[in-house]
C-alpha cells in the first residue's frame, strides 16, 4: 500500500515503532553532532515516506537502527511490527562484533544487500542518502576534514557508498523501481560534490 500523500506515521503502528525508536536511541547523537539520534531515524523514514512506500517499509526505516545500535532484538521488532519489518531490518543490520574490522563489516553488509528484500535495500538507501547529505552539510563547513570522525577516511569512505549505489542501482533495476534509482542518482550526486 503506497503512502504518498497520506500524513507520515500516522498510523497506531506507525506511532507506536515512532515511540518505540525514540526509547531505543534515547541519550544517543550523531556522530560528531548534538543532534539527536532520533532525528536520522524520522528522516530515513521521512525519504521511504516521501517516494510511496509501504507502512513496512517506513516502519522499518524509522526502526532500522534499533537492532544494531541499541539493545532490541530483531525477534522484539518482530512480535511489534511484524515478520517483514523485523526481515527488512534483519538485512541491513551491520554485525558490529569487535573482531571484525571495519572493511570486513562493510563487505559483509554489502555482500547482505546482494540477496535482501526489496524493502530491505530500499531501507538501505534511505539510511545512505541521509548519511551522506550530513556528511555534504559537514563538509561544506569544513571540507575533509569533516572524515576525521570516521574510523576510516575519505577513500574508505567513497568505496563503502560508491558500493552500495552500484547495488542499488543494479537491484532498483532488477525490481523495476523508480524510487531506488532515483535516491541512488542523488546519493552519487552528494558524492560528486565532495569529490567522491
Amino acid at each position: 500500500m503506497s503512502t504518498k500523500g497520506k500524513k507520515f506515521l500516522n498510523t497506531p503502528l506507525g506511532q507506536s515503532a515512532l515511540r518505540f525508536a525514540k526509547e531505543c536511541h534515547k541519550g544517543q547523537v550523531r556522530k560528531g553532532s548534538a543532534r539527536p539520534y532520533i532525528t536520522h531515524c524520522t528522516e530515513v523514514a521521512r525519504i521511504l515516506h516521501k517516494n510511496g512506500y509501504s507502512e513496512e517499509i517506513i516502519i522499518a526505516g524509522i526502526l532500522h537502527d534499533t537492532v544494531e545500535d541499541t539493545e532490541a532484538t530483531l525477534e522484539d521488532l518482530r512480535r511489534g511490527y511484524g515478520e517483514e519489518v523485523s526481515n527488512i531490518v534483519k538485512y541491513v543490520t551491520e554485525d558490529k562484533s569487535p573482531e571484525l574490522s571495519w572493511t570486513k563489516r562493510k563487505v559483509m553488509y554489502i555482500k547482505n544487500l546482494t540477496d535482501a528484500p526489496e524493502g530491505s535495500v530500499v531501507v538501505s538507501a534511505a539510511d545512505k542518502l541521509h548519511n551522506v547529505t550530513e556528511i555534504l552539510q559537514d563538509w561544506l563547513k569544513v571540507g575533509d576534514a569533516v572524515f576525521l570522525m570516521f574510523s576510516e577516511g575519505k577513500e574508505k569512505q567513497k568505496w563503502f557508498y560508491r558500493s552500495l549505489t552500484e547495488i542499488y542501482f543494479v537491484r532498483g533495476l532488477f525490481f523495476e523501481n523508480k524510487s531506488l534509482l532515483k535516491i541512488s542518482q542523488s546519493i552519487n550526486k552528494v558524492l560528486g560534490k565532495m569529490g567522491m
